[in-house]
């Protein structure tokens, strides 16, 4: 028990630091996963605009449509991942490496966008080109953090219904309560206990 003043005063700035740097962690890893889709979307509309020479609305709606399908397909296979080892009958399984072959599908688009037609153009060292690619693959664990994100919302959801159901199942198992009855005759009594027993005894 903390009985100083001193000691209670940081103990509390402890805890309200603790308790505002896990907040404002948990708000980040929210939103850094969007965020970080924007550069391979930049790179992407870069060079639909200027290489391939793409009007800007539609350069935009490029790249937003590729981020998209990235982000989103990265996602649903891991989640087909983990329903299907969760479930282990055929008949349940989700079409897992439909998904993937989705992202494989996204990639052959970024990579040939942003890194093919830079050697093409020969314009960028290839260090350059090289650093370009990596920055077209952040769609990866951004997506993989949503979905990791998403699932553990799901567990802790899962585990808080869990909770109250037990609760109220302990709720609902009340005693039998006993109720005399004056107009219960003796014999009638006795031949209920026999039936029941000796559970009135």
């Amino acid at each position: 028990m903390k009985t100083n003043l001193l000691e209670k005063m940081f103990g509390w700035i402890s805890d309200t630091i603790n308790g505002g740097e896990r907040a404002v962690l948990d708000a980040l890893s929210a939103i850094v996963p969007y965020t970080t889709a924007s550069i391979p979307a930049y790179l992407t509309f870069t060079h639909t605009l200027v290489n391939m020479g793409f009007p800007v609305n539609v350069a935009f709606l490029a790249a937003f449509t590729v981020e998209v399908l990235g982000v989103t397909s990265v996602s649903t296979a891991i989640r087909f991942y983990q329903w299907n080892k969760n479930h282990k009958n055929d008949a349940e399984k989700a079409p897992f490496w439909l998904a993937v072959i989705t992202y494989v599908f996204y990639i052959i688009i970024t990579l040939s966008v942003n890194v093919i037609l830079e050697i093409y153009a020969a314009t960028r060292a290839p260090a350059v080109i090289w650093a370009i690619g990596l920055f077209s693959l952040l769609s990866l664990p951004s997506g993989v953090l949503i979905s990791i994100r998403a699932q553990f919302g799901e567990m802790l959801e899962d585990k808080r219904e869990k909770a109250e159901q037990r609760k109220t199942e302990r709720q609902g198992q009340r005693k039998p309560t006993l109720v005399y009855n004056k107009d219960l005759k003796m014999p009638e009594l006795a031949e209920a206990d026999r039936k029941n027993g000796g559970k009135f005894q």
